[in-house]
C-alpha cells in the first residue's frame, strides 16, 4: 500500500494487478497533466486510454462528466482530480470549454448564469455535418432529471458528488488535489507507484507542455486575482460545504496557479 508522503484525499488499491488507469475530473483541473505524468513515468500504465474517444466511445465515459462507465474492472486505477473552487471558476471563465461565448460575460454574470454548453468538438464522436453538432451537450445536464443546472456552482456540486462516488465503483482509486499535483508532480507519480506496487522510471520525466500537448506550447502558470466580496459570498453560499471539506477546500483558500 501507499506510504508516500504525497497528500491525497483518498487512496485504495485492489489486490488484482493494475494494468491501466483513467483520470476523472472537471475541466481545468489538471486531468491531462495527471494522465501524462503516469503514462510517461510508469511503464505498466503507458498504454492507458486518455480523453480521446475510441471506435466504441469513451473507454470509461467522458472524463469530465458524471460517472457512466459500463464496467469498472479491478485492474483499472481511477485517478480523480479536484481543484479549489475560486481559481477553478476563474479558469473556467477564462476558458469555458464548450461555451466560448460565456468568456464575454463579466465574471459576476458568468458564475450566476444558467449553465448550458454545446457539442463543439469532434472528440465527442460527432462530425460537423451531424444534426447533433452544436446541439446542447447533454453530458452537462443533470443525469437524473435532465434539467440544466442553475449555475456553474450547482454544476460543481453535482459533479463533485459524482466524482466522489468513484471510490465505491473502482476497487483501485486515488483522489488528489490540483494544487498538490502541480506543486509536486514527481511526488504524485511516486504515490501511485507505491499505492499500486508499480515500478516507475528512476529518472522522472516532467510534463512541460500545456495539457501535455507539445502543439499547445509550454505551460505558463497564471495567478488569478481574488474574488470580489459579493462574488465570494455567492460562491461559498451556493457550494456544498460538506463536500468541499471532504476534498480539503473551504472559504479563504489561497488563489493558486492555473
Amino acid at each position: 500500500m501507499q506510504d508516500s508522503d504525497f497528500p491525497v484525499i483518498h487512496a485504495q488499491c485492489a489486490v488484482a494487478e493494475t494494468t491501466e488507469h483513467f483520470v476523472f475530473g472537471e475541466r481545468n483541473t489538471g486531468t491531462n497533466l495527471a494522465h501524462n505524468l503516469l503514462v510517461q513515468n510508469i511503464p505498466a500504465l503507458a498504454r492507458s486510454s486518455g480523453d480521446r474517444i475510441g471506435p466504441h466511445g469513451f473507454r470509461f465515459g467522458w472524463k469530465h462528466g458524471f460517472p457512466q462507465m459500463v464496467a469498472a474492472p479491478a485492474s483499472t486505477l481511477a485517478v480523480v482530480v479536484f481543484r479549489a473552487p475560486e481559481p477553478w471558476l476563474r479558469s473556467m471563465h477564462k476558458r469555458p470549454w464548450h461555451a466560448p461565448e460565456r468568456a464575454k460575460l463579466a465574471f459576476a454574470e458568468f458564475i450566476r448564469a444558467e449553465w448550458a454548453t454545446r457539442v463543439d468538438e469532434q472528440n465527442f464522436g460527432v462530425l460537423r455535418d451531424d444534426a447533433r453538432w452544436r446541439a446542447e451537450l447533454q453530458y452537462d445536464r443533470h443525469p437524473l432529471t435532465g434539467a440544466r443546472f442553475d449555475n456553474i456552482v450547482a454544476l460543481r456540486n453535482a459533479k463533485t458528488a459524482g466524482f466522489l462516488s468513484l471510490q465505491k465503483r473502482f476497487e483501485s482509486c486515488v483522489m488528489v488535489r490540483h494544487e498538490d499535483l502541480t506543486e509536486n508532480p514527481e511526488g504524485f507519480v511516486e504515490c501511485v507507484s507505491q499505492l499500486c506496487n508499480l515500478p516507475r522510471f528512476q529518472q522522472f520525466k516532467p510534463v512541460e507542455a500545456r495539457r501535455g500537448r507539445v502543439n499547445e506550447g509550454l505551460y505558463k502558470p497564471v495567478v488569478y486575482p481574488p474574488l470580489e466580496t459579493k462574488d465570494q459570498a455567492f460562491v461559498w453560499g451556493a457550494l456544498d460545504a460538506q463536500q468541499e471539506a471532504l476534498t480539503g477546500y473551504g472559504p479563504g483558500e489561497r488563489i493558486t496557479d492555473e
